[in-house]
């Protein structure tokens, strides 16, 4: 079980950077402003970006709302985890 939850996780980090990646190409920003703009240091966004490292709400909220200017429910619109492997549920 502990696998399966370990690998959700890494799916949707996985699956949150390329939507961080994309949005910024869609936007011809680059890595470096957007850090400036997020208020996060670029160290971080470049290891954010190389998913070398985990990103904390705190940042995914600056890089959401400072950085792209957009609504959280828009950056995580319908269909975000479309064709993520399902955790199965413990038995209680």
């Amino acid at each position: 079980m502990k696998s399966d939850l370990k690998e959700l996780e890494k799916q949707y980090l996985e699956k949150l950077m390329d939507r961080i990646i994309s949005i910024r190409k869609e936007r011809g920003i680059s890595q470096e402003k957007l850090a400036i703009e997020s208020d996060v240091a670029r160290s971080l966004m470049r290891g954010y970006e190389r998913k070398e490292r985990n990103i904390s709400f705190a940042n995914l909220i600056r890089i959401i709302k400072l950085g792209f200017n957009m609504p959280v429910e828009e950056f995580f619109s319908e269909g975000f985890d479309k064709g993520l492997k399902k955790v199965p549920k413990k038995n209680k």
